[in-house]
């Protein structure tokens, strides 16, 4: 039978490159379908005094992509804040603030996917109601560098997602609350893009 994905020493010693690396791993099993044992009700118990995620993940509210299940992880592993086109605004980024802090998290990974439907909306370049134009407009400069790019339209919605990923990373990067952590090497920003047909994330380095 397969192993945990983590045991609790493994997480409470956890930097950057092992973060990474241990997401790469669960995703692999995720693609091939063995899957890591996850003790959920043991797990429910052990998470009612403290949580020790390993990352926060940043991903797209997309019913289709959920961290937990596309890294192969169980209760009290991610730090997962989930919003259409995976943008960044004050409530995320203090919610970000709040696991690097707390729960000194090693990792943010901003998740983009395949066929975003707000990156989608961002590329139409039209006008939306007032409660989806405030999430396009945080896209559309990532939609207009795509769309720049030269590159042909069956690219153009990929790019556009990865362009956004990318702007995301440079947001968070900028934020100065997390600058000590990151020079000092105790926290590392990175994207990736979920393919949906695959399963498979991509890590945009």
């Amino acid at each position: 039978m397969n192993q945990p994905a983590f045991s609790e020493k493994i997480k409470q010693e956890m930097n950057p490159v092992q973060a990474i690396r241990l997401l790469e791993e669960g995703n692999q099993r995720f693609v091939t379908g063995h899957l890591a044992e996850k003790h959920v009700i043991r797990n429910r118990r052990q998470l009612i005094s403290e949580q020790k995620p390993v990352a926060v993940i940043i991903s797209c509210s997309d019913s289709r992509v959920a961290p937990e299940i596309v890294f192969d992880q169980s209760l009290g592993d991610l730090f997962v804040i989930r919003v259409a086109g995976n943008i960044v605004n004050d409530d995320v980024i203090g919610s970000v603030q709040y696991a690097v802090d707390h729960l000194h998290v090693p990792i943010v990974l901003v998740l983009g996917h395949e066929n975003c439907g707000a990156v989608i909306e961002a590329l139409q370049r039209r006008r939306h109601p007032a409660y989806l134009q405030s999430i396009v407009n945080k896209i559309e400069p990532a939609a207009e560098k795509a769309i720049s790019a030269g590159i042909s339209e069956k690219d153009i919605i990929d790019r556009a997602v990865i362009e956004n990923v990318k702007m995301v990373e440079d947001e968070l990067l900028e934020y100065p609350a997390l600058n000590e952590k990151l020079v000092n090497g105790g926290l590392k920003i990175v994207g990736g893009e979920y393919h949906m047909e695959s399963g498979k994330v991509t890590w945009l380095r």
